[in-house]
Parts: C-alpha cells; sequence; structure tokens
C-alpha cells in the first residue's frame, strides 16, 4: 500500500507540474513578446517606381526572422513580403511598384510579424499611409465635405472649384436623395496626362476624369485655359455623381448598370457637353445607335464610340427623369442594386422593360415612328420579293386570264 501510495503521489505531481507547464508556457510566450518593440516605422517612396517600408526592432530576444503585411483599402487579399533585419535591429523593404503597383490615393494598412529563436511570436500594432501622388507639391483647401488639393494655380482657382464640387452636390439632390458625405478628397491635376499615368493608364486619352467610390477620392484635369471653368463645371460635378451613388447603395455599386452610372453622372454635370446632341443625332441617322443593352456592364473603349456610350446614356437617363421624376430614378436604382438585371429591373421599378423604355425615348427624342422605321427598315427584303416572286405571278396571272377567256366564249358559244 505505501509503494502504491507513493507511485500514486509520484503521477499527480508528474500531472501537476504539466499542467502548470502547460498554463505557463503561453504567458512566457508573451512575456517574451512584450519585450519586442517596433519603432520608428516608416514608409518612402517614389510614386510608380519604389516603396521602402523601415523600422527599427527592439528584442531583448534574437529575431529568427520577419515579415511585412500590408493591405490596400476595399482590398480583402493581405499582401506579404520576408523583411530584411540588419544586426542592429534595423528592418527594411523595397517593393518594385512597376511589378506590384499600388492604386494611387489609396490608404494602405502595414504590420511586421516577427517570429523569435525561443519560439515567440510578436505581431506589432498597425500602421497606416496614404499612397499620394508625391510627384506635385499639392496644396490644400477645404470646405464643408470636401477636402481639394491642387499644384498649379491661386487659391481663387481652388476655391472656385470647391463652390463647383458644392454646385455639383446640390444638383445631384434633383435625382437622388443623397445621404450626410463623408469627407470626399479632389485632387486636380493640370493635364490629362499626368492624371492619366498616375491611374497607369495607357491608350485611353479620352479619360479627363476619374472616381474611386469606395474611399472618397476624385481625379480631375483641368489644363490653364479659356475652357477651364467649363471642364471644371462638367469634371468634378460627374464623378462625385459616383462617389454619391457608392454612398447610396454601398457594396451593390457595381450592379448598377453602365448606362445608370454614368447617365445619372452626366446629368449632374452644371455645363452639358454640347457635343452629345450632335452626336445623337448624327448615330440616328446613321442607324449607329449603340442598343442600351449593350451598355449595361461596360461601356466602349475606343474614343468615338465612348462619346456616343455618354450622350446616349445622358439622353435616356434624362428621358427618365422627365417621365418618372426622382422618385422613379430612386427605384430604378434599389432594384439594379437588389440584384436585378439590366433588363427586367425597369419593369420592376418603372412597369417597362429596358427595351420598351428605349423604344419610347427613341419616339420622344427623334420623333420616331416605329411603324414606319421598321417597313424601310424591311422595303429592301421587300422589293428582293418582288422581284423573286414577280415572273410567277405574271405566269399566273396569264394563265387566270386565258383560263377566264376560254370561259366567257364557252358560253358566248352556248348561247343561242
Amino acid at each position: 500500500m505505501g509503494k502504491l501510495a507513493s507511485y500514486s503521489r509520484l503521477v499527480a505531481t508528474i500531472l501537476i507540474i504539466t499542467l502548470i507547464g502547460a498554463i505557463t508556457s503561453p504567458v512566457l510566450s508573451v512575456r517574451a513578446a512584450d519585450d519586442v518593440q517596433v519603432r520608428e516605422a516608416r514608409v518612402e517612396y517614389t510614386f510608380g517606381e519604389n516603396l521602402t517600408f523601415s523600422a527599427k526592432l527592439l528584442s531583448a530576444i534574437p529575431p529568427k526572422e520577419a515579415s511585412l503585411f500590408y493591405q490596400e483599402e476595399g482590398q480583402a487579399n493581405t499582401q506579404v513580403e520576408v523583411v530584411t533585419i540588419a544586426p542592429q535591429g534595423e528592418m527594411s523593404l523595397t517593393l518594385d511598384l512597376s511589378q506590384k503597383p499600388l492604386r494611387p490615393f489609396v490608404e494602405v494598412t502595414y504590420w511586421y510579424r516577427v517570429a523569435l529563436q525561443n519560439g515567440g511570436i510578436f505581431t506589432s500594432p498597425q500602421f497606416t499611409f496614404i499612397y499620394e501622388d508625391n510627384r506635385f507639391p499639392w496644396q490644400t483647401l477645404e470646405s464643408p465635405s470636401f477636402r481639394l488639393h491642387w499644384y498649379v494655380g491661386d487659391t481663387l482657382f481652388a476655391q472656385r472649384a470647391l463652390n463647383v464640387a458644392q454646385a455639383g452636390l446640390q444638383k445631384s439632390r434633383n435625382y437622388l436623395s443623397v445621404p450626410p458625405l463623408e469627407s470626399i478628397d479632389i485632387y486636380v491635376y493640370d493635364n490629362a496626362q499626368a492624371m492619366q499615368a498616375a491611374l497607369l493608364l495607357s491608350g485611353q486619352k479620352w479619360i479627363v476624369g476619374h472616381a474611386f467610390p469606395e474611399w472618397g477620392v476624385i481625379l480631375v484635369s483641368l489644363p490653364r485655359g479659356p475652357e477651364q471653368n467649363l471642364e471644371m463645371e462638367r469634371q468634378i460635378p460627374h464623378e462625385l455623381m459616383h462617389i454619391i451613388l457608392y454612398q447610396v447603395v454601398g457594396q451593390n455599386y457595381a450592379k448598377i448598370p453602365a448606362w445608370l452610372n454614368e447617365g445619372l453622372a452626366s446629368a449632374t454635370e452644371l455645363y452639358p457637353n454640347p457635343d452629345y446632341d450632335v452626336l445623337l443625332l448624327d448615330a440616328y441617322r446613321k442607324n449607329t445607335l449603340l442598343p442600351l443593352a449593350s451598355l449595361c456592364q461596360i461601356f466602349p473603349r475606343e474614343a468615338a464610340s465612348v462619346l456616343l456610350a455618354y450622350a446616349e446614356a445622358t439622353s435616356f437617363t434624362w428621358y427618365l427623369y422627365g417621365q418618372f421624376g426622382a422618385s422613379g430614378l430612386e427605384k430604378l436604382v434599389g432594384q439594379y442594386a437588389n440584384g436585378v438585371d439590366c433588363e427586367r429591373g425597369s419593369v420592376q421599378a418603372l412597369g417597362s422593360s429596358l427595351s420598351q423604355l428605349e423604344t419610347r425615348w427613341r419616339r420622344e427624342v427623334f420623333g420616331e415612328n416605329t411603324w414606319l422605321n421598321g417597313l424601310e427598315k424591311s422595303l429592301p427584303w421587300l422589293v428582293l420579293l418582288i422581284t423573286i416572286l414577280a415572273p410567277t405571278a405574271i405566269v399566273t396571272m396569264r394563265a387566270v386570264m386565258r383560263f377566264s377567256n376560254r370561259n366567257r366564249n364557252a358560253i358566248f358559244k352556248s348561247q343561242p
């Protein structure tokens, strides 16, 4: 019994020691990690070329390896890179932005993860920075809901741009119920080429403005000259409407048909593009109007076609507004945001399909008579059909006439 009791006490002791070890080992790991710090976290970059992360690692326990994690705002994926650790604890990592580009003006969140030689793991606090286009010396001027950044022009120019933004916001309320806006950043480039370079665009010279709805950033290009004010009144309200639409529907923004998205944006412009009416009439006369169904997903990339697409989207949106008002447009946006497809969304919101509304729009804008138009389109085929059937018809008519004459003669002979 004495040996059995001694053995039981030994087993109990081992279990207690094991349990204590299991409880305290994570604590020791945490304490080890508490002795690690990341200080002087910095980011330096040349826009579009390279980006360097650097920090100072202070650790009582030698590090084994370190990694850097970073994530762009609005992106689900997190990127990870191996970090170099110098003997004195300096950590650094340089990214080649031509190979791994970041979206301009996006907020980037990053943090370090350090594996220690004793098996401990340390994760640093998160740091953030805005990947701003630092090729230019930006100045900033603010007004309610807006921050304007510019590098060419005086304060009067900047204030004028802010006034246009406020006027665009006011006009957007004609079409949608606008929620209270979070602060929107507007970056004004001096020329389209500089803005296109920031967006990494090539072969799309017709792009003069762009919006990042997810994080409330607008880019516009306003070259100096007599057209500057008119361009300001077009570009700023146009891009602002994209952001407003995103704030209305949130993550469902991508479900809004392209023609409605761009149509609302163009309708909000303070100075509508005067070329649109000419483009529309010319396309109608040449029978080259784009079917609205083809503008549900994306617009064409060619300059001539994309301008016509914008002209049609603008005119059609104005037509819907005139027929159904702001409430109709809001219902339409709501149906599309809920995932109803491009053709049937208007059925749910306005009682007619997209193709039916398109027919009415053509009749309203161009005075089109659909019956005559259909007859005009069918005329070549009718002529061809007549040409083919004419010989047969002539032969048939002659046979009928001979038969009729024969019968008539027989009748005359039978008469007394």
